[in-house]
Parts: structure tokens; sequence; C-alpha cells
């Protein structure tokens, strides 16, 4: 059902119960790939603190992102197409998910590669493939808000993962503490005797999500592999556009203020205040107003009201910055970690639909190469973020409690 070409810019008849299809199976798909994708990554500063190997696999992560989004990500769409790109993408997920089965350098490094090459081209596939659903719909000046409905709605279901994938961590670490606990997608071990957590993600339902995937979705090739040779530079030429380079600053934004959330909040702050298995009860405030507030940005999309929407986003996370600066964490004031997640939901609700309708509507024929760009942005400020937390992370942490005292 979900193609791997283009919607032709002179048809836009795509049937309303295909359209639906296809959306349903994105949502669903990201949905359970990210609900242990980010129980595992929410808890990698925190619980893996030997040679910093958590910090140092997210950052992997996100510098292996940033190189498939100059030379890796365009060719593999234009070779495989919306359809396979997602598809194998998975795959790179199950690996780096497994991987954390053994948490060590030489088996968490080589995955982290892995995941990272595939997961710029899981989103960059994903947002162009929205976008064609937009624009499929109807055209006209209301396109924008067409699309800003879309990703209005995906990102609310998106956003949900982080509320399984933590409940699922908290139950794991917070209720069933050093019992082995099966779940449908996860799998956590805790060896109390050894001080070693082991995780590993029962691969079962990825794999067969992926074959599901493989078996609903059309199977047309998109162009030759001899011509994907063009599309290297794609990334590249797109960085000419002045449009392009003015939104980048947004995608650094946005990308230092997630990072540093899911990196160096949850150890420096939630995991040093009330302890590791708070993380993923903390967290799941995180998603729950993040996917309520994204359905709303969605539907004000219709009412161009971008500028007061990045606004109220910014003020929302600079307070929250104050907040943590000036406030001295103890555990009788554990209701403050909430409030601060809350708030940084809300802000990254405003900003991820709007950003990526944003590039939808401004870049149309160059949807691929736009949010390769934008993606290669926000992996950039990952990357910066993960490798200071890693160099300077418990060292503040050691100051602020020893300020504390």
């Amino acid at each position: 059902m979900i193609t791997n070409e283009k919607t032709d810019s002179n048809e836009h008849s795509l049937p309303k119960i295909r359209r639906k299809t296809d959306f349903t199976i994105l949502c669903l798909t990201f949905i359970l790939v990210y609900t242990s994708y980010n129980a595992v990554t929410n808890l990698q500063s925190s619980i893996h603190t030997d040679n910093t190997i958590g910090y140092h696999s997210l950052a992997i992560i996100s510098g292996c992102s940033i190189l498939s989004c100059l030379i890796f990500t365009n060719p593999l769409i234009f070779i495989g197409g919306y359809k396979w790109t997602i598809v194998l993408a998975q795959f790179g997920f199950l690996i780096y998910i497994a991987a954390n089965m053994y948490p060590k350098v030489w088996l968490m490094h080589p995955a982290s590669v892995f995941c990272g090459l595939f997961r710029a081209g899981f989103w960059t596939a994903l947002s162009a493939y929205i976008t064609d659903l937009g624009t499929s719909k109807q055209a006209g000046p209301i396109t924008d808000a067409v699309i800003n409905k879309y990703f209005g709605i995906f990102f609310s279901a998106f956003q949900t993962s982080q509320i399984w994938g933590n409940l699922v961590a908290y139950i794991l670490y917070g209720i069933f503490m050093g019992l082995i606990f099966i779940s449908i997608v996860l799998v956590i071990i805790m060896l109390d005797q050894k001080r070693k957590w082991k995780s590993i993600v029962l691969l079962k339902l990825i794999l067969v999500l992926a074959y599901d995937a493989h078996m609903f979705v059309d199977a047309t090739p998109k162009h030759l592999l001899i011509d994907s040779r063009h599309f290297i530079v794609s990334t590249f030429k797109q960085m000419k556009s002045i449009k392009q380079l003015l939104l980048l600053p947004l995608a650094f934004w946005i990308g230092t203020s997630e990072a540093f959330l899911f990196g160096i909040f949850t150890s420096s702050f939630i995991t040093c205040t009330v302890g590791l298995p708070y993380v993923g009860l903390i967290m799941i405030t995180y998603g729950v107003t993040a996917s309520v507030c994204s359905v709303i940005v969605g539907w004000l999309g219709r009412y161009r009201i971008r500028v007061p929407c990045y606004i109220l986003g910014a003020l929302l996370c600079y307070a929250s910055y104050i907040v943590m600066f000036l406030w001295k964490p103890v555990p009788s004031q554990v209701y403050i970690l909430f409030i601060l997640v809350g708030m940084k939901g809300i802000a990254s609700a405003i900003w991820d639909p709007i950003e990526a309708a944003l590039y939808g509507s401004l870049f149309e024929k160059k949807e691929e190469a736009a949010y390769s760009n934008m993606w290669l942005g926000q992996n950039v400020d990952y990357l910066v973020v993960y490798l200071y937390g890693s160099v300077v992370g418990y060292g503040g942490i050691l100051w602020r409690r020893n300020s504390t005292m």
C-alpha cells in the first residue's frame, strides 16, 4: 500500500482509505520501533557508566546519522524508495537494541554505527512520504494546513512511544527490581550481585513489523541503481538554498534541546536526585504532554501562527533551563522534575510538527534533500551534546552535589 514513488504533481486523487491506511502503517511502525529504542536510549547515560559507553554510543549514532544525511540517505531512498528505506532501517535499530544485551565497547560501538547510518534514512523517508500524503490530498493555498495536520497527528502518535517505552522501563526498574520481567517489547535483566545491567529486545515484534511492511506496501522499484550516483551530493546542493541555510539554526536548536533532555537531564537530574527507577516514570510526562500538544499544534496549523508557536516553545525551553540552573535538586521536590519534563514535552510538540511541515511546504519536489539537511542539523547538535556530556556530565553532577551540601 505504501508506494515507493512520489505522488504525481498533477494527480491529487489518492483515495481517502489509501491515505489513511498508509498513514496508519507509518505511525504504527514508528511507535513500535521507538517504544523499545526510547526505553533503551533514555537510560544510556544512567546505566552504562563504565567508560561512558552510554554517551559514546549515543554520540556515534548521531555522528553516523550526520554522515548518512550527507552521502548515504538520498541514494538509499532513490534506490529503494520510501518503503524499503523504512523497512531496512528497522534492522539498524534492531541491531543496536539487541547489542544492549551485552554492553561492551567492541559490540555497542559497531551496533551504534549501523543504527546511526539507517536512522537518518528512516526519518527522511518518513518525512518525505508524509509530505506526499499531505500534498496528494488537495492542491491549493491550504496545502500547508493539510501537511501540518498530518505531521501533528503523526508526532502525537509517535510521542506515545515515550509513554510505552518509559512505562516498561519504570515497571522493570521500579516495581520488578532484580527480577526477570518479560515484556512484549522489551526484556531487561538486572543482576544485583554484579551490578550490571543487561537489556535485550524481543526481536520478534520488530521482525514481524518489518515483514508486515514488506507484505502491505507496494514493491515498485523507484529508479535504477546506476542513477543513484547523482543523488550522493544532493544534500550539499540543497545547502545552496538561502531558505535552507536560514532554517538550519532552528534544527540546531531543536537538536540541542532534545539531546540535553534525553542524555544529560535523565542522568544529572533524575538519576542523581531520585534514582534510576524514576527515569521511566518521570519521562512518561514528556510523552503525555508531547502527544497531546502535537494534536493541538497540528490543528492550529490552519491558522498560520508559526511565529507565536515558536516563541512559546522558546519561552518554555528557556524557562526550564533557568529553573535547572537555579534549582538545587532534592528528592523532596521531585514534582519539579515532572514540571520541567512537561515543559520540554510541550516545546517539542510545538517545534517538531511545525518544522517538518515547514520543510515540506518550502521545498516541494526536493523533500529528500531538504529533510536530510533538517536531520543533519539536529544530529550535529546531538553529537556535540553527547560528546561534552561524556566529558563534563559527571563532573558537573559532582559539583552540583557538593554545592548543595
